[in-house]
């Protein structure tokens, strides 16, 4: 099964009974994606069991309600981003610096008497922590500088975050990391990880709520009895593993009828699936009220 997909080809064709050959057989994969797809957003939600390290904008309430669920297991919750470490780049006649952070590592650009340069990719694999992927920079040359903030140790992979699946292609949207930072000299570009482990919290495995449940010092509540998660903009980051094994009977059969639909349409025109009111009604139990979004 495809990391979306939410039926494998045999149970699309127990109710496409007469498709037979290559390429019926090549469509109804197709199809099988594509209605896969179009059964996720319309439920907002992904069913397939993986990882997903996300991030949350608190809203001042009890609970912390996640984009996916049943939860599986939590493996951290961090809240708080500081700044772990500073670039810079004070060289004469540039105008425009930027630090860009992507999946894989950092990326160094310039624009120096009006030509661009890109001076370095540097890569987390090869700069394992902080520390070192500062002391990258700071081999570069062409006015390229970082300052610590004293978070050497701390895995420079963390600096990026997929806000969705760890692996494969999000159904939402492709997160850019955390954007094009300029630093020309005089200014740094302020690279920034959550630090802070969050505790005090239980899980509502079910419906995918973090729940505040006992009181512990939190330097962002000024009461702690308050029981709350602080409003802030992606000010937690959450890894944890959520989705089903097995796909509910209900959620199959929906998909199922979907491409058989689609199939008899016309198998190549699914830009654009739509869910028909009589195969909507096996998905209204699984619907999530309402996006959750950072």
């Amino acid at each position: 099964m495809a990391f979306i997909d939410l039926i494998t080809q045999a149970r699309a064709q127990i109710n496409l009974p007469s498709a037979s050959g290559t390429s019926d057989m090549t469509a109804i994969t197709t199809l099988i994606t594509a209605c896969s797809r179009a059964i996720q957003r319309y439920c907002k939600r992904l069913f397939v069991q993986c990882t997903f390290d996300e991030l949350y904008s608190g809203r001042g309430e009890r609970s912390l309600y996640l984009r996916n669920y049943p939860i599986n297991a939590i493996t951290s919750v961090r809240y708080r981003p500081v700044t772990v470490t500073k670039i810079t780049n004070n060289l004469a006649n540039t105008p425009q610096a930027r630090v860009s952070v992507t999946s894989t590592g950092i990326t160094l650009w310039r624009n120096t008497n009006g030509t661009p340069y890109t001076d370095a990719n540097l890569t987390f694999a090869g700069n394992v922590n902080i520390g070192a992927l500062e002391a990258a920079v700071n081999a570069v040359g062409n006015g390229w500088s970082a300052v610590s903030q004293g978070y050497d140790n701390w895995p420079s992979g963390d600096l990026y975050c997929p806000n969705g699946p760890t692996v494969g292609t999000d159904y939402l949207y492709t997160p850019a990391g955390q954007g094009n930072l300029q630093c020309v000299s005089g200014s740094y570009a302020e690279l920034k990880m959550h630090t802070y482990e969050m505790q005090g919290y239980q899980i509502n495995e079910r419906q995918g709520g973090l729940l505040r449940a006992i009181p512990y010092t939190d330097p962002e509540l000024l009461h702690p009895e308050d029981l709350i998660w602080p409003r802030g903009v992606n000010n937690y980051r959450v890894q944890y593993q959520a989705g089903f094994t097995t796909i509910p009977e209900d959620v199959q059969e929906a998909c199922a009828q979907l491409v058989a639909v689609q199939f008899k349409m016309d198998a190549r025109e699914i830009s654009n699936v739509t869910i028909p009111p009589q195969i909507a009604q096996f998905l209204g139990v699984w619907r999530a009220q309402t996006i959750l979004m950072p």
